[in-house]
């Protein structure tokens, strides 16, 4: 199944004539100054669990309530009792780094890059598997591939026995936001103890032959590159 990459057409040339890639990071992509408010999201990495009090429970230090453990320790004896609350938890995957595509086309999805970021051009990854592994080859005494999913779009809150209460929280997203995006990612994992990671651009060639130029924004029209 074909991967999309939506760029700027600086960039796309850049990838066809020398395999020049950028590989971000989760955290960096926090900021959204930086990155605006498509491409940013203050939440990256990290979703949070809800649970839902409606009547009371008790807790007591024997006894684990999931969320509700988290947030009241018990350590003496006796009981305590929570009633009509609400308790919110976080979830946060340490930083990582990252490449994005989206897992499917149509010109609305173009359209919409277009007019967030002024994105320009896409290339299809025609091998996925291939290309990620080229990937990992040329980093592989920095970084360790850890996993390759599309992103899973939930509520801003995920009740805790949903079944995206285990998702990781590098593959989790609000949908409200960004399910429009239909985005996949790959992510590596450093390798060793380091300072904070930064983004960087790499050259990797053995990349291109697994993916085709495909598509050009231009003058408010779609123009696909054929026979490439």
């Amino acid at each position: 199944m074909p991967l999309y990459k939506f760029i700027e057409r600086e960039f796309f040339e850049s990838f066809f004539a020398n395999g020049s890639l950028r590989i971000g990071t989760i955290y960096n992509f926090k900021d959204t100054v930086e990155h605006g408010l498509s491409r940013g999201d203050q939440l990256e990495g990290e979703h949070h669990l809800i649970r839902g009090i409606d009547g009371t429970v008790a807790i007591s230090k024997d006894k684990h309530e999931p969320i509700i453990s988290e947030v009241f320790k018990m350590e003496s004896e006796g009981q305590a009792y929570i009633s009509n609350l609400s308790i919110v938890v976080p979830r946060r995957c340490e930083d990582g780094f990252v490449f994005c595509t989206s897992y499917t086309f149509n010109e609305d999805l173009f359209r919409r890059w277009h007019k967030e970021n002024g994105v320009d051009s896409c290339y299809e990854i025609t091998n996925p598997r291939a290309f990620f592994g080229a990937i990992s080859t040329a980093i592989e005494s920095s970084a360790k591939f850890f996993a390759n999913s599309n992103v899973i779009y939930t509520d801003k809150n995920i009740n805790y026995q949903s079944a995206h209460a285990n998702s990781h929280p590098a593959f989790t997203k609000v949908r409200d936001d960004y399910s429009w995006q239909y985005e996949n990612r790959s992510v590596w994992g450093v390798r060793g103890p380091c300072g904070p990671l930064k983004p960087w651009v790499i050259n990797v060639p053995q990349a291109i032959q697994f993916c085709k130029p495909f598509a050009h924004f231009e003058n408010g029209n779609i123009s696909y590159i054929r026979g490439v």
